[in-house]
C-alpha cells in the first residue's frame, strides 16, 4: 500500500485511506478509518472529523498529554512498517534517550526552546551527563524526535513545530580507503590463499558488499554460469525486545532497503576461484555449512588477517569505499555503480562512497591542461 504521508495511504483498489485515533480502550489506541477517491479529499475528511463536536472531548484529553504518550503510540504505529532491526533501533532511542529526559513534559510546554535545550543536553554543551554521544547519534535521536512530533501533530495533539531546531553540525570523519600499494599487497596475498575467510575479503573487494550481506550469502545466490551474485539477505545482531532490550539476538533478514536487493556481475578470475570452493546451495558462503557466521565474528577474523599484513587500520567497510573509488577511477558510470552498491539514489554514492585520490585529481587536471595547450 503506497504511502503519501500523514498516515494516509493509497489502497490497492485505487482509493485513499486515512486514519486517526478516535479513542482509547485499556490504554490502547483505537483508530477510525476514512476513504475517498483522492488524497486531498480523504485528508479534508479527516480534518473535518477531528474538528467535529464528537471529537472535541478527545481533543481536551490530548491537550493534557505528555511526550511519552505519543512516543509510545508512534512506536506501535511504526512497528508494522519497518524492519525489525530498524524498529529495535527506534525503540532504544525512545526508551534510552527521549522518554527518560522529556517523556513527562506536557506537549503544550514542549516548545522550540525546550527542544533546543534538549539538543544542547545531548550535545554535551554545558556539562551534559550523557558523555560520548557522537554527532551521528544526536542526529539519529533528533530524526526520531521529529518523526514523533509530526505523528502527534497529524493526530491532533498540540505538538509545537520543530522549525528552528538547532541540529548539531555534522563533522564527517573521512573514511580511509586502501591505497594502491596496500591493495596490490592484499590481493597478491589473497589470491594465494585457499580458505573461505580470505576468499570473502577478496569477494568484498570486487563487489562492494556490506559485511552483513557477505555473512548472509549462500552458494545458491552465486551463479557461476552467468557470472553473477544476487544479494537477498543480511545477517545482523539486534536488541532482543522480548528481554526488554537488555539482551541481543542474531537475525537473518532482507537487506536494509529494497534497492539493496540486487544482482552484481562477477569478474572472471573471481568466478574461477569460487568454482574451486562450491558447496551445497543451502550452505553459507563463508562457512561452507548450513550455519552462518556472525558479522562481528567474521570482522575479528578479518582484523586478525589484516594485522598479519601490518594493515590493521583498515576497517571492513573501507573495502566497500575502496571498491566504489576504484570503479569511479576506471570510468564506471555512476548509475551502474549506485545499483551495484545497492543505493536508493546516485547522490549517496557520490557524496559518501567516492573518495578521489590525489593521483586521480592530478590526472584530471592534466587532462584539463591538454585541452587548452
Amino acid at each position: 500500500m503506497p504511502r503519501r504521508g500523514e498516515s494516509i495511504y493509497k489502497r490497492k483498489d485505487g482509493r485513499w485511506e486515512a486514519r486517526y485515533i478516535h479513542h482509547y480502550e485499556n490504554g490502547k489506541a483505537k483508530y477510525r478509518f476514512l476513504y475517498a477517491p483522492t488524497y486531498a479529499e480523504v485528508r479534508a475528511k479527516r480534518t473535518e472529523e477531528l474538528q467535529s463536536p464528537e471529537n472535541r472531548w478527545f481533543s481536551n484529553i490530548k491537550s493534557t498529554s505528555d511526550f511519552k504518550e505519543i512516543s509510545m503510540q508512534w512506536l506501535v504505529d511504526i512497528k508494522m512498517r519497518v524492519k525489525e532491526s530498524t524498529y529495535t533501533r527506534y525503540f532504544r532511542i525512545v526508551n534510552v534517550y527521549l522518554n527518560p529526559e522529556i517523556g513527562e513534559i506536557k506537549l503544550q510546554k514542549l516548545d522550540i526552546c525546550a527542544l533546543n535545550k534538549f539538543v544542547q543536553y545531548l550535545s554535551n554543551e554545558g556539562g551534559c551527563k550523557k558523555q560520548g554521544l557522537s554527532t551521528k547519534t544526536v542526529s539519529d535521536i533528533l530524526c526520531v524526535l521529529k518523526a514523533i512530533l509530526s505523528f502527534g501533530k497529524q493526530h491532533g495533539y498540540p505538538c509545537d513545530s520543530f522549525q528552528g531546531l538547532c541540529s548539531p553540525k555534522k563533522s564527517q570523519k573521512p573514511t580511509e580507503i586502501v591505497s594502491k600499494q596496500h591493495l596490490m599487497r592484499i590481493e597478491d596475498t589473497l589470491k594465494n590463499k585457499t580458505d573461505l575467510t580470505s576468499l570473502g575479503i577478496l569477494f568484498a573487494l570486487y563487489t562492494g558488499v556490506r559485511i552483513g550481506e557477505l555473512c548472509g550469502l549462500q552458494w545458491q545466490d552465486i551463479d557461476l554460469e552467468s557470472k553473477t551474485v544476487t544479494i537477498r539477505r543480511t545477517v545482523e545482531r539486534i536488541a532482543d525486545l522480548s528481554h526488554g532490550g537488555k539482551k541481543t539476538k542474531v537475525i537473518v533478514s532482507m537487506p536494509k532497503t529494497e534497492s539493496a536487493v540486487r544482482l552484481i556481475p562477477l569478474p572472471t578470475f573471481l568466478v574461477d576461484l569460487l568454482a574451486e570452493h562450491t558447496c551445497a546451495p543451502s550452505h553459507y558462503f563463508l562457512t561452507g555449512t548450513e550455519k552462518y557466521i556472525e558479522p562481528h565474528q567474521y570482522y575479528m577474523r578479518y582484523k586478525s588477517w589484516m594485522k598479519k599484513l601490518g594493515l590493521h587500520t583498515y576497517t571492513f567497510h573501507a573495502l566497500r569505499h575502496t571498491f566504489a573509488t576504484r570503479c569511479v577511477e576506471i570510468g564506471f558510470d555512476t548509475k551502474s555503480l549506485s545499483e551495484i552498491l545497492g543505493h536508493a539514489n546516485v547522490s549517496t554514492t557520490l557524496s559518501v562512497y567516492v573518495h578521489p585520490t590525489l593521483e586521480q585529481k592530478r590526472t584530471q587536471i592534466e587532462k584539463l591542461a591538454k585541452c587548452y595547450s
